[in-house]
């Protein structure tokens, strides 16, 4: 579904990216670990348009999309929810829900009640503004408002920095949910353990370049990766 091939990004003279090769195919969750720095997040970024590769490709759904606009991959079937969240404060709920549909209203209705379901919480709050919400909640809906594009593929950039036990569980149980239902799901994550708990396949992202990459359930296992990430 989503290749990326010699993918080079750059941050001003700081090369960020080294020629990374990452698949991801339907149906999937596939996560991105590493120390910080190491490149995961400008990966997230480059495949929604934020950042321009340098060189290499990235391929969606059998289309070249790299270096596109990021309205335009998200008109393609890609959300990202952003790390720290990023929703709009002043806005409410709703409001914010609402901005996440701009790019694809059809069945609008439905999908808010898909959100609700996910996330009772927003529901009851929805005339809240985003920014009177807890950081756990705020992380629901950055969630719920990636989702209301009805993407094909979720990108999502560490949805459990800075949250408490109870609600990184609840977050890691949503994204299994939302993969049950068919969502195809590109993860960065600090919690190791729980990521690799979580998905089908992973990379181990190290100075910008894929270090090892294997069954989430293998990387588990490796005596690196325990040692390096899991604090073994």
């Amino acid at each position: 579904m989503l290749r990326l091939s010699g993918l080079h990004t750059s941050y001003g003279p700081v090369k960020a990216l080294k020629g990374i090769d990452i698949e991801v195919r339907e149906g999937e969750i596939v996560c991105l670990i590493g120390s910080n720095g190491a490149g995961k997040s400008t990966a997230l970024m480059t495949i929604s348009g934020v950042l321009k590769p340098d060189r290499g490709e990235i391929e969606f759904e059998g289309q070249r999309i790299e270096g596109a606009a990021p309205d335009k991959i998200v008109g393609l079937g890609i959300s990202q929810v952003p790390e720290g969240r990023r929703i709009f404060p002043r806005l409410s709920v709703l409001e914010n829900l609402e901005l996440g549909a701009f790019t694809n209203n059809a069945g609008y209705g439905k999908k808010l009640d898909h959100i609700f379901s996910l996330f009772p919480v927003l529901k009851e709050r929805s005339k809240q503004p985003g920014g009177t919400l807890s950081g756990g909640e705020q992380q629901m809906l950055a969630i719920g408002r990636a989702l209301m594009a009805a993407p094909k593929m979720l990108l999502l950039d560490e949805p459990s920095l800075g949250l408490a036990p109870i609600m990184v569980s609840k977050i890691f149980k949503t994204i299994k949910e939302i993969n049950n239902e068919g969502g195809t799901v590109l993860l960065v994550e600090q919690n190791a353990r729980a990521a690799l708990r979580l998905a089908n396949r992973a990379y181990v992202l190290e100075s910008g370049t894929v270090k090892l990459h294997g069954t989430g359930e293998d990387l588990l296992h490796n005596e690196e990766v325990r040692k390096a990430y899991l604090g073994e």
